[in-house]
């Protein structure tokens, strides 16, 4: 049980912080935000391993011969501590699942209060729900949809739906009947592609994972200074 709630914990956690598979950021990778993010539990939160060793080098975690459950449990748990510590909490011995939960919980405040809105008298999953519901409004402005009358979660899908195909259509991808897992693959691809040619590496016969892995491997800071993928600003 603890174990189940402290995944919960966790998820709630990278809800503000992660990035998704689609773009990450230089500096603070883990910390980029994805408004639609659902944060739903899948066996492990990285589908990619060269993302996970990105995520883990910038935490100053060692990856060598860890698999990839264990290294996603200490990415997880370098993110929390990482984040008390630039919240001012203290994290020295602390439990981790208390500690996920202060942290969550601060971040939440945090961004109401970035967001304006007025927490009094509210209790924590009002404020909660109201942070999420903001930050999906704050985006679909950004995206010039409007919001007036619609339930969030068909906002929230409308939002996904219309930055994927905004981001496809920059990067000539075709959108027509297409679903977003598609759309997601196909952005990181050509965004993989797209680095890889500036970085002079050489695709053939080479996956998403085997090209991501060798940018991430081979030509990091190069991939900073341009600001390729995986350090894009696409979501910013």
């Amino acid at each position: 049980m603890m174990k189940k709630f402290l995944f919960i914990v966790l998820v709630s956690v990278f809800t503000l912080l992660i990035t998704s598979q689609v773009t990450a950021n230089p500096g603070s990778t883990v910390y980029d935000e994805i408004v639609w993010h659902e944060g739903k539990e899948h066996k492990r939160f990285f589908k990619s391993e060269a993302l996970l060793k990105l995520h883990a080098m910038e935490l100053g975690i060692k990856t060598e011969g860890k698999d990839m459950e264990s290294l996603t449990k200490e990415v997880h748990e370098g993110i929390i501590i990482r984040k008390a510590n630039e919240l001012g909490i203290e994290s020295e011995g602390r439990d981790l699942q208390e500690l996920g939960k202060e942290v969550h919980q601060m971040m939440v405040m945090k961004k109401a209060d970035t967001l304006g809105i007025n927490i009094e008298g509210k209790d924590f999953k009002t404020i909660t729900k109201e942070v999420k519901e903001a930050k999906i409004k704050k985006m679909a402005a950004r995206l010039g949809i409007k919001t007036d009358g619609k339930d969030m979660k068909k906002l929230r899908k409308e939002v996904m739906e219309t930055y994927l195909r905004s981001e496809a259509e920059k990067l000539g991808i075709l959108t027509a009947g297409k679903d977003q897992e598609q759309l997601k693959q196909e952005i990181q691809r050509a965004k993989i592609l797209k680095a890889a040619d500036k970085l002079g590496v050489e695709v053939k016969n080479k996956d998403s994972e085997q090209l991501l892995d060798e940018i991430i491997t081979n030509h990091l800071e190069k991939a900073k200074e341009l600001n390729v993928y995986p350090f894009d600003h696409s979501m910013k």
